[in-house]
């Protein structure tokens, strides 16, 4: 199953929160996989691009999504990293590049293909099985 031995953390980004809306317990999920509860981090610009989505999203659906995951953000004491960029994707890749154990939790394509260039794992998400995989 997964990796018990040694604390995890996850590195979330928005494509993965906002699944939240559609009823994806990824924080659940994300425990399954790792067969442990990892340390859950999401970068500034992260947080930042849900509270635009959030106030001024393109339909009420991203609104209301984006609502829900800095909801469960804040439920799960997600600790928020301040980073030195300003793109979500390239804070998140900033992260996991210096932290060995990190592990980022995407529902973004182009971000997992960044991410396997780089030779680093993600857990991601799996539309026909309505549930979350790990790579790498």
């Amino acid at each position: 199953m997964g990796c018990s031995t040694r604390l995890r953390r996850v590195i979330f980004d928005t494509s993965m929160l906002m699944l939240l809306y559609d009823g994806v317990d990824v924080f659940g999920q994300v425990e399954e996989l790792l067969d442990a509860k990892p340390e859950c981090i999401v970068p500034r610009p992260v947080v930042d691009e849900l509270q635009r989505l959030a106030s001024s999203g393109q339909s009420l659906r991203q609104r209301r999504a984006a609502r829900l995951a800095l909801h469960a953000i804040e439920l799960r004491g997600c600790k928020i990293v301040e980073t030195t960029d300003v793109s979500a994707d390239d804070a998140i890749l900033e992260l996991a590049l210096s932290d060995p154990v990190a592990i980022v939790a995407t529902a973004d394509g182009e971000l997992r293909r960044r991410l396997r260039e780089k030779g680093l794992p993600n857990i991601y998400y799996r539309r026909s099985r309505h549930g979350l995989m790990l790579e790498g």
